[in-house]
């Protein structure tokens, strides 16, 4: 059974594309099926795929099924079921390639490589176009006991590579100019079937973990990066593993030189890191768009990438920055003089912090000084660090004193990663439509508002099926975390979901009753706090101002529950501390995380009027975030309450320095960057300062 996949929404000048890591959701992973035998279906699948790979081609439409669905452009129907190998075609009387161009991504900024000429098979009357896929052919250099060998996959052709192109049409098929672009979403299909997903972790050491569901008889598995620099449409596409097993880590691509280890490196999203660009400002770095996923080998035959779902592995560690001791007086103070931060450059480029921790098992004498390995929390990320012995009065003391240290420096962030679990045991029936209750629902889309109002409601299988491929929708990962994000009454945070044909199954972390009793409670106190906080004639800025000094006030960040957690997924995180990361976390007990902070002071704004969403991204000095951003006359402007709370981790004396600023006065070390998980790509852009 092919499942039913919903059109990536299309972004106008959308952020560059990112190795993606799933970032906020207990993500539910499963295989289509009905209650057909398995040999049945299996027949019928086979059947369609062999019928569609032996037609070799495939009509482009050139007519509009929706009109302006995404703003400045028109969508056709979908084209799906294509083979791998087959060209596309359309009708044309002109011969102009350049007018039209294809696409890896919805936001119709990722060019696919493809040849775009006449079709040597159509009459002189009916003149075509053909677009036709390039070959991939990539070797790969594996290493074991210090020999190397080299061998050469054949990964099929572009159209196995990216499964989902976006085709955009110029001009009418008599030559004159459309009024807006044509966008026709195209789904190819291999003979080997894709792992049905691949799902991604990073491990306790800051590897990428690739995990992936098996594919019936293959031989081998290849994981797959393409990267792309400037407007090299074929850009690089490196085979970076080839294992039999159903699982890989980016640990086998770490490089080892004379002093030093990296790791990740082959995930780099830039050519020049900012810290080599601090030391020597000639050097300019260029972004590297990079998409990673894993093909199926099956007698030979690739399958199509199944992509990897990586937001958030741009802050994976690749290397240290070796401003390590910044002055330190190692030879009078010793240990005591190490600073608990460790910087280190991560795939993106960035220069950013994380504890620093030593082992006493590695640490050695060496004649006159003991040779002190500090390296990264959650990095393999090592600088050896010489101390003359004379500074050291007992080296387990002071190593044991140095670890407290920087722990209570650095401790966890607030925000959560996700863990993956694949499960096929969900039911395949939808429950009916719940009605919303009468709390606020947010959506920047019609499926997006759609699953917020619904898991308000506490539906658990919720029918999708009058969304199945209507055009300019999000996929349902993207409105899925929107939804979940940006509607606090929700309560779905520690929520898991699967996806089955046009049903989507919610794993809830509360029972319906519960969610009722604490969306009341969150009601009336949200209304109680409004009413005592704002007056009659107030301005939009000046209730902003009145909500973060309130909570600023009454919240306090809730160091226990982060040090109680076991880990940062959502899984690891005891039901007795979920709180912390919920809405009524500070708006009930008075205490939570940042998520707590930035939910609870949007289900304030929301009471008081004012248009707020909630942002998540990366502190480049402390790991995942949450924070606020709110809608001042025509602009919008950033609030962290989290960063405001003066009896907070990070002092803010006045309890305003993150009020209602641009994005760019985010400096020193509440620099940050943004994540995509917080709102659905195409309104993005839409939500930047200025």
């Amino acid at each position: 059974m092919t499942q039913r996949r919903f059109p990536w929404l299309a972004v106008l000048g959308s952020l560059a594309l990112v190795v993606i890591l799933v970032v906020g959701l207990v993500v539910v992973l499963t295989q289509g099926g009905d209650d057909a035998p398995d040999d049945d279906r299996r027949s019928e699948t086979g059947a369609l795929r062999d019928r569609l790979l032996n037609e070799g081609r495939a009509e482009l439409p050139t007519t509009a099924k929706v009109e302006n669905a995404v703003p400045g452009y028109d969508y056709t129907e979908a084209l799906t079921g294509v083979g791998t190998e087959a060209d596309l075609t359309l009708s044309a009387s002109y011969d102009d390639p350049d007018t039209i161009q294809v696409y890896a991504d919805a936001a119709l900024t990722k060019p696919v490589p493809a040849l775009v000429l006449p079709d040597p098979t159509a009459s002189s009357s009916e003149p075509r176009l053909a677009i036709k896929p390039v070959e991939v052919r990539r070797g790969h250099i594996t290493r074991q006991n210090g020999q190397a060998s080299a061998t050469v996959a054949d990964l099929g052709t572009y159209w196995n590579l990216n499964p989902e192109v976006y085709v955009v049409q110029q001009l009418n098929p008599d030559g004159s100019k459309r009024a807006r672009p044509l966008v026709t979403e195209v789904s190819f299909v291999a003979e080997t079937p894709s792992p049905a997903q691949v799902a991604a972790t990073v491990s306790a050491q800051g590897d990428a973990l690739l995990e992936w569901s098996p594919v019936e008889g293959a031989t081998e598995y290849a994981v797959v990066l393409q990267q792309r620099r400037g407007s090299n449409l074929d850009g690089t596409v490196r085979v970076i593993g080839r294992t039999t097993e159903t699982t890989w880590s980016s640990e086998e691509t770490a490089v080892c030189r004379t002093v030093s280890c990296t790791q990740n490196e082959a995930l780099r999203l830039t050519t020049v890191d900012a810290s080599t660009m601090a030391s020597n400002p000639t050097l300019v770095g260029e972004k590297i768009d990079a998409r990673l996923g894993v093909i199926a080998v099956v007698d030979r035959k690739p399958s199509a990438l199944a992509p990897v779902d990586l937001t958030g592995l741009e802050t994976l560690p690749v290397r240290s920055d070796r401003k390590w001791d910044g002055g330190a007086d190692i030879w009078n103070r010793g240990l005591e003089s190490l600073p608990s931060r460790f910087l280190f450059a991560s795939v993106d480029g960035s220069t950013r912090a994380t504890g620093a921790s030593i082992d006493r098992t590695q640490v050695r004498r060496k004649g006159r000084y003991w040779e002190v390995p500090l390296q990264g929390e959650g990095t393999r990320l090592v600088e050896n660090v010489r101390i003359p012995a004379d500074a050291v009065k007992d080296i387990d003391a002071e190593v044991a004193a140095f670890n407290a240290r920087a722990q209570r420096d650095y401790p966890k962030a607030g925000l959560l990663r996700s863990s993956v679990v694949i499960d096929v045991d969900d039911p395949k029936q939808p429950s009916p439509e719940l009605p919303v209750p009468s709390y606020p629902v947010f959506g920047s889309n019609e499926l997006s508002k759609f699953i917020a109002g619904q898991l308000i409601a506490g539906a658990t299988d919720i029918d999708l099926s009058e969304f199945d491929d209507q055009p300019g929708l999000p996929d349902l990962q993207d409105a899925w975390r929107e939804a979940v994000y940006q509607n606090p009454y929700a309560l779905a945070y520690f929520d898991g979901y699967s996806f089955d044909g046009s049903v989507l199954h919610v794993q809830a972390a509360y029972t319906a009753a519960e969610k009722q009793r604490r969306q009341q409670k969150i009601a009336d106190r949200a209304k109680a706090i409004v009413k005592s906080e704002i007056t009659a004639g107030m301005s939009v800025a000046e209730k902003v101002s009145a909500l973060n000094r309130y909570l600023v006030n009454q919240g306090e960040y809730d160091d226990a529950a982060i040090s109680g957690s076991p880990g940062k997924y959502r899984s690891d995180i005891p039901a007795q501390l979920r709180y912390a990361w919920e809405p009524d976390g500070i708006l009930l007990s008075g205490t939570g995380v940042c998520m707590s902070y930035a939910y609870a002071f949007d289900v304030l704004a929301e009471e008081a009027g004012i248009e707020s969403v909630v942002v998540t991204g990366d502190l480049a000095d402390g790991g995942a975030h949450a924070w606020n951003k709110v809608r001042i006359g025509n602009s919008w402007r950033a609030v962290d309450v989290t960063w405001n709370d003066p009896e907070g981790r990070w002092t803010s004396p006045r309890g305003d320095r993150y009020l209602m600023i641009r994005d760019a006065q985010f400096t020193g070390n509440a620099l940050r960057s943004e994540d995509e998980d917080w709102m659905s790509d195409a309104y993005l852009r839409d939500y930047a300062t200025r």
